[in-house]
């Protein structure tokens, strides 16, 4: 029941990051910012109402959220180049380079959350990052639709692993 309910909400957050990217044209600093915003802040506020976060550990967490979502961008974009030298442009490229961005992202954003000595959670984090960010190539190619898809599936899917790292919680 957790994972649905935090798969839900970060499927939400996607669509409605997907909605305000569309509605302002994508400006550019907002690819940047806002994917990280709303999650770190919806995730942040729920983080705090289940008490596993105090107050200023999830005003960290929406800064974090929003630092990781910034770093994965400018990853995809600067590993772009490189990984198209080596197995060409295309699907495959954008694939591999949001691997790479969605890897760092998910990473640094699980270091957020995750205490220093259950390190395993950190790795499923970030790997699940990875594995979202294989979905980069709908994002780029598949106009408004592919939009929604994207954040809306790597938003939930991310949210959903959260949920499986975090301890146990009776209700939410």
């Amino acid at each position: 029941m957790k994972l649905a309910r935090f798969a839900g909400l970060g499927a939400l957050t996607g669509a409605t990051i997907a909605g305000v990217l569309i509605a302002i044209d994508f400006a550019w600093a907002s690819l940047y910012v806002l994917p990280g915003l709303v999650f770190g802040l919806a995730f942040g506020a729920l983080l705090h109402r289940l008490r596993l976060l105090r107050p200023g550990r999830a005003a960290l967490y929406v800064a974090a959220a929003t630092l990781a979502n910034a770093v994965a961008v400018v990853t995809a974009i600067q590993s772009l180049d490189m990984v198209e030298a080596i197995v060409g442009s295309g699907r495959l490229g954008l694939a591999l380079s949001g691997v790479i961005a969605g890897a760092v992202g998910g990473g640094l954003l699980a270091a957020a959350v995750v205490p220093p000595l259950r390190i395993v959670q950190c790795l499923l984090l970030a790997a699940v990052g990875a594995v979202l960010g294989a979905l980069l190539p709908i994002l780029i190619g598949e106009q408004e639709l592919g939009t929604f898809a994207f954040y809306m599936i790597w938003q939930g899917g991310y949210a959903a692993a959260l949920a499986a790292t975090l301890p146990r919680i009776e209700a939410i």
